[in-house]
């Protein structure tokens, strides 16, 4: 058995989120601590970069939990202060650092395994 691409299955996900979207209504809104927020029907909302400050309201805006794909090494990622203030504000946040430049498997069947478990959706992925 062939084992698939992880570039195939990235843009698999991609290609889910950009059906869905293209069949919903993606509501973009200004939220403090968080870049290009779109919410994308209502399980699913994407997001660029966040702070530690945005997670509360995060919570606020009804989501269960918080996907981090960035990878810790990029500008701003601050996974430590993010994960403390998914803590606080009891949100479970799931830190899956993905590589665009170096896609890895795993990392993909993670985030499958992740946003496909009770309780995850409706999920904040950024």
């Amino acid at each position: 058995m062939q084992r698939r691409a992880p570039g195939r299955a990235l843009l698999a996900i991609a290609g889910s989120l950009i059906a869905a979207a293209a069949s919903a209504q993606v509501v973009r809104q200004e939220v403090p601590g968080i870049r290009n927020f779109a919410k994308v029907e209502s399980t699913v909302a994407c997001a660029g970069a966040i702070t530690a400050g945005a997670i509360p309201q995060i919570k606020k805006m009804g989501y269960a939990s918080i996907i981090n794909l960035r990878l810790a090494t990029e500008e701003g990622a601050d996974i430590d202060g993010n994960i403390a203030a998914a803590k606080a504000a009891a949100i479970p946040y799931y830190h899956i650092p993905f590589n665009g430049s170096a896609p890895d498997p795993a990392v993909v069947d993670t985030f499958l395994k992740t946003i496909q478990a009770p309780g995850v959706q409706p999920a904040f992925i950024h």
